[in-house]
């Protein structure tokens, strides 16, 4: 979930039911203000011009590092603490949380295998070198970075950690050496809310500094009516975003396991010869991840309406599911095939390049408040999940990924979570 999250989602957080109170009412108001401001389809197919890293043609996993980058994304690491401690006093918690996907729904243990023989033979490298069993960890979650109702407003997460993966390893902090994991977060959408890093944080900064209103939508009327951030021609796709994207499967999906996540922002498939954090990938990839429960040899989705009347509905779902069904996910590898059609360094661009099934993960039937699935569940949820624990073949492309190579860690620390990689 990546910073492709919505830093201040909670602020724009209406429930999806039928208002039936006049704070309800104005907040269903608060989402109409996010359609009128819509103007027309949204061309994603080609980069967002208003993208300072999407301005020069590249070639097939080739990045654009800006001058001055460096410093601007040291930048984004201290603002996204801003964001951990705004959150804590809107929410009113005790302690701080991730700044990112703060609620979970469940975190346990699961297999995954890896069979890539659909793959190209040149696509063959790192975990997807050859046909093998992981033992791996998943998370499910909420987008935003407090605990809020399921009701809301919000993207899903599904975080995968993979675990005894062989490979050179990217060192981000100390520790990273030593571990053999490979993280992978996704969401439920194939975009980010805006184009590149430098847009995903103005809204967010943006939000905080909104004035309070006694609506949960405040935030983005007074935006709306200051003629303010939104309504900027440039930041289009993020109330596209908001509007017709992550609305739409929040009135729809009822369950984290009938739905599509994607990283958003993509990996390399290989690197060329050179220092491995900036050498060019020989190719780039997405994963895209389709959940559901094993009906024969079939992982199907689960198609149901959201339960709007259960605050926590997700997690009810899901245990529901995991006591009766195994549950399932399939892996997949979306290949850049055209560096303009597919860019790294725009994440607002779906990618339209088919899906290669690569595996799939399985999780045998379980109580996941029985004491020792509980118990798994805590250490699961104290974990860190970055996409930059991985071997060097699949290091993060994009500004996205390599602002997070910064701000996740800062995150962590400013919690007090670093923790030690798990070990299968």
């Amino acid at each position: 979930m990546p910073l492709s999250v919505l830093f201040a989602l909670a602020a724009c957080s209406a429930a999806v039911e039928e208002p039936d109170t006049s704070e309800e009412s104005q907040d269903a108001i608060s989402v109409n203000n996010l359609y009128r401001l819509v103007r027309g389809n949204v061309d994603r197919s080609r980069p967002d011009p208003a993208n300072p890293w999407a301005q020069r043609d590249l070639a097939l996993g080739e990045e654009n590092r800006l001058p001055g980058e460096d410093e601007e994304l040291a930048s984004i690491a201290r603002l996204v603490n801003r964001f951990q401690d705004h959150a804590k006093k809107e929410s009113g918690a005790k302690e701080l949380a991730r700044a990112f996907h703060a609620k979970s729904h469940a975190c346990t243990r699961g297999s995954l295998r890896i069979d890539p023989q659909e793959l190209p033979e040149g696509a063959r490298v790192g975990l997807f070198a050859r046909a093998a069993e992981y033992p791996t960890w998943v998370r499910f979650s909420n987008g935003v970075g407090q605990r809020q109702s399921d009701k809301k407003l919000d993207m899903r997460g599904f975080a995968i950690k993979i675990m005894g993966v062989p490979g050179n390893r990217i060192v981000t902090v100390p520790g990273d050496e030593s571990a053999t994991t490979q993280d992978f977060l996704l969401a439920n959408q194939d975009v980010g809310p805006a184009s590149d890093v430098r847009h995903m944080m103005a809204f967010g900064e943006a939000m905080m500094g909104a004035n309070d209103s006694s609506t949960i939508l405040g935030k983005i009327d007074n935006l709306v009516q200051a003629g303010s951030f939104l309504t900027r021609d440039e930041n289009v796709r993020i109330v596209d975003f908001l509007a017709n994207r992550v609305l739409d499967k929040t009135k729809k999906v009822g369950s984290l396991l009938g739905d599509t996540y994607s990283t958003g922002a993509p990996n390399a498939l290989g690197l060329e010869a050179g220092d491995t954090a900036k050498a060019r990938a020989k190719g780039a990839f997405k994963l895209v991840v389709k959940t559901g429960v094993l009906e024969g040899s079939r992982c199907a989705p689960v198609v149901i309406e959201p339960n709007t009347k259960d605050p926590e509905f997700l997690r009810k779902d899901l245990a529901a599911r995991f006591a009766q069904r195994t549950v399932c996910a399939d892996v997949f590898v979306q290949m850049q095939e055209d560096p303009r059609a597919q860019p790294i360094e725009d994440v607002s661009v779906p990618w339209t390049s088919k899906l290669t099934k690569v595996g799939r993960i399985t999780f045998e039937p379980r109580n996941l408040d029985a004491p020792a699935v509980a118990a798994d569940r805590e250490r699961c949820d104290d974990f860190s999940f970055r996409p930059w624990h991985t071997i060097d073949v699949h290091r993060p492309l994009g500004n996205v990924m390599r602002a997070r190579r910064v701000a996740l860690p800062s995150s962590a620390n400013y919690r007090d979570a670093i923790r030690a990689e798990p070990t299968p």
